[in-house]
């Protein structure tokens, strides 16, 4: 009985550990305004981060420097939208033209992202740069855009701090919103309630184990 009881302990431990390491954070967006640089619970914007510069309007140029930070520049216009694919709420167009650059700095590690994105014409496309905490670039992809607003997906860029929307060529440009992304924050470390937990747990299967040993011994001698 007490066996079963360390195990469960044990158990326990590491689920806690595993929920400890991810959680969905939806990016705040209710009380952004306009402006070269906006902060919201959960994660910040510019056009660019700091090493960076922006070309022709919508491309980027240079590497972001380290630690990953952003740049204050360029305009972010901020509009409530309803897209109809998700709620209505604040809406981000990075000028000029809805064109612009967008850059996010999330608040915790993360390795995927979700959003809403659009009004966009089918089979316009706009790149994407991921990159670490110390500014090292970990991934890039493309997004070939559907018709009108859709709910999009990003993964497989490695454990992101940051990413970075460009050289978008949708002829009106695009509005993003609706932004959360799968935090990975702790790096896959257990948190100290968690250790505590597990530490127990050993310690109790340690002394069970020890018990029924000594208690098989003295039957077969």
């Amino acid at each position: 009985m007490k066996t079963k009881l360390s195990i469960a302990l044990l158990a326990g431990a590491m689920t806690f550990s595993v929920s400890a390491q991810a959680a969905t954070v939806n990016i705040d967006l209710s009380g952004a305004s306009t402006g070269t640089l906006i902060n919201a619970p959960g994660g910040s914007f510019a056009q660019t981060f700091a090493g960076q510069s922006v070309v022709g309007g919508n491309g980027i140029s240079g590497a972001p420097t380290g630690p990953l930070s952003l740049a204050a520049a360029g305009s972010i216009s901020v509009a409530s939208f309803n897209p109809g694919v998700s709620p209505a709420g604040n809406s981000l167009l990075s000028q000029p033209d809805n064109q612009g650059p967008l850059s996010i700095l999330f608040d915790s590690l993360a390795d995927s992202l979700t959003f809403t994105m659009g009004s966009s014409e089918a089979g316009s496309i706009v790149k994407v740069r991921s990159f670490g905490a110390n500014g090292a670039l970990l991934g890039s992809t493309q997004i070939t855009m559907l018709s009108g607003y859709n709910i999009y997906n990003l993964n497989g860029l490695g454990n992101f701090k940051g990413l970075t929307f460009f050289d978008n060529n949708d002829p009106a440009g695009v509005r993003f919103m609706n932004l959360s992304y799968n935090s990975v924050a702790g790096g896959g470390v257990p948190e100290p309630a968690a250790w505590a937990m597990m530490l127990a747990g050993f310690g109790m299967a340690g002394a069970a184990m020890r018990r029924r040993n000594k208690a098989v011994s003295i039957t077969f001698a």
